[in-house]
């Protein structure tokens, strides 16, 4: 019985005492602002600027440039509805809660769908933009997003 006890323990002092890995540490810091900024998407075709919307702790982006902004016909490039891509916000809506941005959506602007989106920031450069089709992320994919650096 003093055995059981004497493992007990040691688990509790093991589980207090582990601290949190780095990335978890760094993770558990994020602010709510740290996601303003210029990121471009893995395919390297886009920038996307994210903002913080005036007067609400609500989080948008938008597409700010293109590397051919312009389409076979030299007309501006368009979404499936005619809209012009440059300028369009396709992020929309995200709240930031317990580290990590929640309840938005993200517009593919080449297919025309929109998709429920969560977005993690593993580090200050770097986030997971993650589209789903349903409001869990269970079918989906995540897309790896590099932070533009600023002059």
């Amino acid at each position: 019985m003093k055995g059981i006890r004497n493992i007990g323990l040691i688990a509790l002092v093991l589980t207090l005492t582990m601290g949190f890995s780095p990335a978890e540490e760094e993770a558990a810091k994020r602010e709510a602002r740290d996601i303003v900024g210029v990121w471009m998407p893995s395919e390297g075709t886009s920038y996307i600027k994210i903002f913080k919307e005036k007067g609400k702790d609500v989080f948008h982006g938008k597409i700010v440039w293109l590397k051919e902004p312009n389409n076979e016909e030299g007309n501006p490039k368009t979404d499936p509805d005619g809209k012009p891509i440059l300028n369009m916000l396709n992020l929309r809506d995200f709240v930031f809660e317990d580290g990590e941005w929640v309840d938005g959506t993200i517009y593919d602007p080449k297919s025309g769908n929109t998709y429920y989106c969560t977005i993690e920031m593993p580090n200050q450069n770097k986030l997971e933009v993650r589209g789903s089709l349903d409001p869990f992320g269970l079918v989906g994919r995540t897309d790896t997003w590099v932070r533009m650096k600023s002059n």
